[in-house]
């Protein structure tokens, strides 16, 4: 599943492609609620589910919910349902937060579902169950094969996605089918609070990260590369950088281009 050119009011021409497993990362809520919503224009909304970040709250029992979900996407799976072990006669103010998250994912038991979108619930999880709630996600896609569109603040979870999609100010700054290796500042910037990076010993600390600039590199404010490199910091300021290739990485950073 390929979304090209994805434009918008936060976001700049980004090409998409969400295989099994897609993560965009990124700590900016506006630049994340455009591609979401120009995502979701781009499908089949009937094959289209969203787990929200917040949780659902609404009055009603279990077996309404699910009758909602039946009327909107059609035909239920029990299997599927069963798997998710959820009492029906409860009350949705009486289950737990974990399985009021289970309850917003019996969503891709009814009807066809071809993508899951998973907006950022971890913020508001406890630490215990985010983990249990990804492999949760992961089982069912396995069994129904749909694929999986993940929104992350970090890199903590990074491990199941096999498409990582860094963005910030509304652009691609690093693209990777690798968890563990990552280049450009911002990513790093994520990954820990010291960096370790480039020459045995070279050190790149951020300790805050604002809101992007709206010219060149959109990190440029708060990359302690470019403020140590004069020359360097005036093109970033300036202009937005190509793309460069490390180790398949796809790396938009004038660090890296202008070593080339």
């Amino acid at each position: 599943m390929v979304i090209q050119n994805i434009s918008g009011k936060f976001i700049s021409n980004i090409d998409l492609e969400i295989h099994k497993i897609s993560c965009i990362i990124g700590n900016s809520g506006k630049d994340k609620e455009e591609i979401e919503e120009i995502v979701v224009k781009k499908i089949d909304t009937r094959k289209v589910r969203i787990i929200p970040r917040d949780r659902i709250n609404v009055p009603l029992k279990v077996s309404e919910v699910f009758n909602l979900y039946e009327k909107r996407f059609g035909k239920r799976s029990q299997f599927i349902l069963s798997l998710l072990d959820l009492d029906e006669n409860a009350k949705l103010e009486e289950l737990s937060e974990f399985e009021k998250f289970k309850v917003e994912l019996a969503q891709v038991a009814f009807g066809e579902t071809e993508l899951l979108i998973v907006e950022n619930f971890m913020e508001t999880f406890e630490e215990q169950l985010k983990n249990l709630a990804i492999k949760e996600i992961i089982k069912i896609s396995n069994l129904l094969d749909f694929k999986i569109l993940f929104f992350f603040s970090d890199l903590d979870y990074i491990n199941v996605c096999d498409r990582i999609y860094v963005i910030y100010g509304g652009r691609l700054l690093e693209y990777s089918t690798n968890s563990s290796e990552f280049y450009h500042p911002y990513t790093l910037a994520l990954k820990n609070s010291t960096l370790n990076i480039g020459k045995k010993g070279e050190k790149i600390e951020v300790n805050y990260i604002g809101e992007p600039a709206f010219r060149g590199c959109p990190f440029h404010d708060y990359c302690t590369f470019a403020k140590k490199d004069r020359k360097l910091f005036r093109t970033c300021v300036t202009l937005f950088p190509p793309k460069v290739i490390i180790n398949r990485n796809e790396v938009y950073c004038w660090r890296y281009s202008s070593r080339e």
